[in-house]
């Protein structure tokens, strides 16, 4: 790859401290929506934790950043994703920014040998994924469903969700 890249983020990327102490100063980044699918804690880790995936759902859409990155911020990206071991794939998708532009993108799937059941993600992880939405000012419902999703599997109580 000789240029650069709209990398989507959804999941703990979303915070600008995570994504910066990873590939270095964020040169661009435009809030923007993935329709035809949803967000899911169903990737499994080498520990055993739960992370954040997305999946392919025709009813719902995952709203995150897109960031512009270097070729060299893509390769480190694919190493802190364990792209190598297939924990997680690249996958090119379309995402709606909120200026309305359609914008090719990669995403990071989960490889399918680390597909889980839905579970709890740890409350650091979730903590990362909260705050860099509303860093970049998600709309609040959809924080709120991100929020009881990472919840919900654990039995404790979620935030309701605005409507």
């Amino acid at each position: 790859m000789s240029e650069d890249t709209w990398y989507f983020a959804y999941g703990s990327n979303l915070s600008m401290e995570r994504k910066e102490s990873r590939t270095g100063c964020i040169r661009k980044a435009h809030v923007a929506r993935l329709p035809g699918y949803r967000l899911a804690f169903n990737k499994r880790g080498s520990g055993g934790e739960v992370y954040a995936n997305i999946i392919p759902d025709v009813d719902a859409e995952v709203w995150g950043v897109v960031y512009l990155c270097s070729p060299q911020a893509m390769s480190d990206l694919d190493r802190y994703e364990g792209v190598a071991g297939g924990h997680y794939t690249r996958e090119k998708v379309t995402v709606i920014t909120e200026a309305g532009e359609a914008v090719v993108a990669v995403a990071y799937v989960a490889g399918p040998d680390h597909v889980c059941e839905d579970g709890r993600p740890s409350d650091h992880y979730l903590c990362l994924i909260l705050s860099g939405a509303r860093q970049h000012g998600l709309p609040e419902g959809y924080i709120c469903r991100i929020e009881m999703l990472g919840r919900q599997a654990s039995g404790l109580p979620g935030r309701a969700e605005a409507p």
